[in-house]
């Protein structure tokens, strides 16, 4: 604003002597030095970018005179015309300044008012809402008292048992507890009037009695001095008390209904805060906690359950189950159980324990843990009620407790060996009487640490022989190897061999051990107990493994794979009783490297991590096991930087539940340790043998010439006909021709004859050859 006239009368000082800023460059061409007066705005501290610079100054050259008026602020005396002092330039510069201060700070006020205005209607809704879940909550346990619900749940449970002791004793309580509300309401009644007229009867002898007494004593001055007016002038003033406690309560009548409301919120707020945050909308809820994820909480239990994607628990949660007093759903509240928590509760109908199985994969992620570390399952004693135990994350990959017989201690084949601990860290001891094994994983996922581990534990009872046969070149086994009754190991055909054959002698001593039982009258090696089996050798505890088994099932003809099934599944059914076990271990069990008939017949079967193959899981576990929640495909194997899941396998008939087991760890250097006194408790013994793999080529001929039939107008069979025979029934002969056949029995002293490029094969000059040899003397 500009002006060109002197300051009008009542507009204020407008001197330069006054209060100026000078800026410091002229806005004019005027002369230099004339202290032109300007006004600045002054900036905010962070300026906004729609605020606008701007400067009051003094007229000056080429600006246009705007039309005299009378400056903000002034007044006119109201009949006279006079203009009234405005205020000052120094109280309008403080006003400019103070208006754009308070432009700033209110921009700010109102953006953090509509904040705190924002989290105040959330915090008013929260509580409100949390207020009428309560109100609901002591609605419902009201109706269940006048009710009598949990009589009448517990009259129908009894009737549906067929109690009817317990029937008519309910049904006499049921009817008894509905007059209960009627007598306590009259006993209140006689007692209020009781007290009224018997307290009313107090103070009116009381009255007269000390009047009475009052006026005698002003005769005499006998009690003090007073008389009976002092006596009436105290019932006055007790009079007057009681009439200002009544003036108090007329007056300030709203403050009582105030406070008991007060109360009744209180304890509303405090119901309805127990059921917990599930019954609230989502955008009402707390944020979960990091404590949430460790800490398994009534609250976080429920909201999980609600979320599991199980429609009608979902409605059962939002009404406030399971933390109404009407439920009576808690069995055991969560609590710490081992290195997990657990907790038992009862589902509401149309919501069964299986329902609640299927939905364990999302009811785990809502509890912040891997499936594999949450197990459902009914309660043995009421199928109705749910036994959730989760493990604390992490603990599946935390070092397993040590092996309890690490530096003493024997074992005893039929008191079972130790194998490793479940979950709550309790330790799992596998019994041994009529049990074989499977044992399948992935390379790095521990199925052969179970193993040995069981072989650890099978050692150090010196009545138990331990027999290995490893397809493969490993160091496994070559830390208790001194103590192995037989141990073969190498990929190749007569590593197969050995074991068909070794798996007949073990078939054909069957007899013998049944013999033996027989002479001491008892059915099995189990009942006859480790007396009788210390006096008997024939009938000690025999462990045969075959680990890399699928090079021991897989072979090139269908013939030769069928009779080694046939072997291994009529030794599987047979041997129980005369405590012959099989434990086979393969990296992929399919139904050629482990036949289903040998996994079918398996009492002990457990799975490592298996590369997320479902077939592979069930055809370990068994059919459907995936399905039911029995699977290792969260499992994952040892890798070059972590060990992850390694050691730790889902079992079958380890323990009484299928479950998860971790087995113990024994390192090489302790392994030879438990060996050395293993092989003190066996007397010394010298160590496994190792199994030669060496075939008698002219017993193995006669056993295949007295199976065989010539050709049609021929004497003997043709040597080509025995070199088949012979690798048809042993993998060591495979790769023979008649060259073979020749050549070992002209060593042997018998030079088979051409006879038109026949070779024919005489048995009795084979026989008369073997005689032979075994009749020469030994060099």
């Amino acid at each position: 604003m500009t002006q060109d006239t002197p300051t009008p009368p009542g507009t204020g000082d407008n001197t330069t002597n006054g209060p100026v800023r000078t800026s410091p460059e002229q806005t004019g061409p005027g002369p230099a030095g004339t202290g032109t007066t300007v006004v600045p705005f002054r900036r905010p501290v962070q300026p906004d970018p729609g605020t606008i610079d701007g400067e009051v100054v003094e007229p000056g050259t080429g600006m246009t005179v705007s039309p005299i008026r009378e400056t903000w602020g002034t007044r006119v005396l109201h009949g006279t015309g006079r203009i009234l002092a405005g205020p000052s330039d120094e109280a309008r510069a403080k006003l400019a300044e103070a208006t754009v201060d308070a432009a700033h700070a209110t921009g700010t006020r109102i953006r953090s008012g509509g904040r705190v205005m924002k989290r105040g209607c959330r915090f008013l809704n929260r509580h409100g809402r949390i207020i009428g879940k309560g109100m609901d909550a002591a609605r419902q346990r009201r109706r269940a008292d006048h009710d009598h619900t949990d009589l009448k749940a517990a009259r129908a449970e009894a009737k549906h048992k067929g109690d009817t002791a317990a029937v008519e004793a309910l049904t006499r309580q049921h009817n008894e507890s509905r007059h209960v509300g009627i007598d306590a309401a009259q006993k209140k009644a006689e007692l209020v009037w009781t007290v009224t007229w018997r307290t009313a009867a107090v103070l009116g002898v009381l009255f007269v009695v000390s009047v009475l007494v009052g006026g005698i004593n002003g005769f005499g001055r006998w009690l003090g001095v007073f008389n009976a007016n002092d006596v009436l002038a105290v019932w006055r003033d007790a009079l007057t008390l009681l009439y200002t406690c009544a003036v108090f309560v007329v007056t300030w009548w709203w403050a009582f209904p105030t406070a008991w409301l007060l109360v009744k919120l209180s304890r509303w707020w405090r119901d309805g805060n127990r059921l917990g945050e599930q019954v609230l909308p989502v955008h009402l809820r707390k944020q979960a906690s990091a404590t949430q994820r460790t800490e398994l909480t009534e609250g976080a239990l429920a909201m999980a359950l609600a979320n599991s994607g199980v429609s009608e628990l979902k409605a059962k949660i939002k009404e406030g189950w399971p933390n109404r007093d009407t439920d009576n759903a808690w069995v055991q509240f969560p609590m710490v159980d081992g290195k997990g928590w657990s907790a038992k509760i009862r589902l509401p109908q149309g919501v069964p324990v299986k329902k609640m199985e299927k939905a364990g994969d999302m009811l785990a992620h809502n509890l912040g843990c891997r499936p594999v570390e949450l197990f459902i399952r009914p309660d043995t004693d009421d199928p109705m009620v749910m036994d959730l135990f989760r493990l604390n994350p992490g603990v599946l990959r935390e070092p397993v407790d040590p092996y309890p017989l690490l530096h003493e201690g024997t074992t005893d084949y039929w008191k079972g060996f130790p194998a490793g601990c479940n979950l709550r860290g309790e330790p799992v001891v596998t019994p041994m009487s009529e049990r074989n094994f499977v044992i399948a994983g992935t390379m790095g996922s521990g199925k052969t640490t179970l193993l040995v581990t069981l072989l650890n534990g099978a050692i150090l009872d010196p009545l138990v022989d331990v027999d290995v046969f490893l397809f493969a070149e490993n160091n496994d086994y070559e830390a208790i190897r001194p103590c192995l009754t037989t141990y073969s190991d190498g990929a190749s055909d007569e590593n197969v061999d050995a074991a068909i054959a070794h798996l007949e002698e073990l078939y054909a001593d069957l007899t013998t051990r049944g013999q033996l039982l027989k002479k001491h009258g008892v059915n099995s090696v189990q009942e006859a107990g480790r007396e009788i089996v210390a006096r008997e050798p024939g009938l000690r505890p025999r462990i045969v493994v075959l680990d890399e088994c699928q090079r021991f099932f897989r072979q090139d003809k269908p013939e030769d794979r069928k009779r080694i099934v046939n072997l291994v599944c009529n030794l599987f059914m047979a041997s129980r009783k005369y405590a012959i076990h099989l434990a086979f271990l393969t990296p992929s069990p399919s139904d050629q490297s482990l036949p289903r008939e040998i996994v079918a017949l398996s009492t002990n079967r457990a799975c490592g991590a298996i590369n997320g193959n479902k077939g592979r899981n069930n055809a370990v576990l068994g059919e459907k096991a995936h399905e039911e929640g029995i699977s290792a495909l969260d499992l994952k194997p040892k890798t070059d930087s972590a060990l992850n899941d390694c050691g730790t396998l889902i079992t079958v008939g380890f323990m009484d539940e299928p479950g998860a087991l971790r087995s113990y760890f024994l390192k090489p250097e302790e392994q030879r340790a438990i060996a050395r006194r293993a092989l003190e408790a066996r007397g010394g013994a010298t160590g496994a043998q190792d199994v030669a793999v060496v075939r008698d080529p002219l017993a193995d001929m006669l056993a295949v010439l007295a199976e065989m039939t010539p050709r049609e107008g021929e004497q003997h069979p043709r040597a080509a006909a025995v070199a088949a025979a012979l690798a048809s029934r042993w993998n060591h002969y495979t790769g023979w021709q008649i060259q073979h056949v020749t050549d070992v029995l002209a060593e042997h002293g018998y030079k088979v004859p051409i006879t038109q490029r026949m070779y024919p094969v005489d048995p009795a000059k084979v026989a008369d050859a073997a005689a032979g040899r075994d009749s020469a003397p030994a060099e």
